[in-house]
């Protein structure tokens, strides 16, 4: 702690440093605080997270049971990386356009013959993994993320998220192949 003399008034303040204080510029600033007796000087905190960003949460437990017990593969973690900038709020994975994901798009998407993503897709959908769920339309499939292990949106619609991707599941149950 040291002293300053207020040249205005002649006062004797006193000058306690601190990296506490957020400074926006490149150069150091003194800046001076009128405390009361008794009073503290709180630290600086941050604003609050605001609703208008946009964020996908990731369950660390889920994920880490996955990774540890060595359930993935690599062209899974690959394309679930991958799709992850493509998760909508309602879970489904849609491009720019809002057009799904289905075979071919995650062929596209990743380089690979669409042989090579129907087998990562279903693996992925497998009742021992069940990352993706499965939405049938006529003949195309379309992939939902289970928002047990990714979620985006707001946590009060989590609950719903996971009764849609629930039905997903057992709607798929028994209709075979992906191909």
């Amino acid at each position: 702690m040291s002293q300053y003399v207020d040249r205005e008034t002649g006062e004797i303040i006193d000058v306690i440093e601190s990296g506490h204080f957020h400074n926006g510029t490149d150069e150091a600033r003194k800046v001076i605080v009128e405390v009361a007796p008794g009073q503290r000087v709180k630290p600086f905190r941050p604003k609050k997270f605001e609703k208008m960003h946009e964020f996908t949460m990731v369950f660390h437990a889920s994920n880490r049971e996955m990774v540890r017990n060595k359930r993935l593969s690599d062209d899974e973690k690959s394309l679930l990386f991958s799709i992850l900038i493509f998760l909508d709020y309602d879970q489904y994975v849609k491009d720019e356009q809002s057009f799904y994901f289905n075979v071919n798009r995650v062929a596209e998407l990743m380089g690979w013959s669409r042989q090579r993503a129907a087998r990562v897709l279903d693996g992925l959908t497998a009742r021992d993994k069940r990352l993706l769920g499965v939405t049938k339309i006529g003949r195309e499939k379309y992939y939902m993320l289970n928002p047990h292990f990714i979620y985006r949106g707001d946590t009060s619609v989590l609950a719903t998220a996971v009764r849609l991707f629930e039905q997903a599941a057992i709607d798929n149950e028994g209709d075979g192949d992906i191909t």
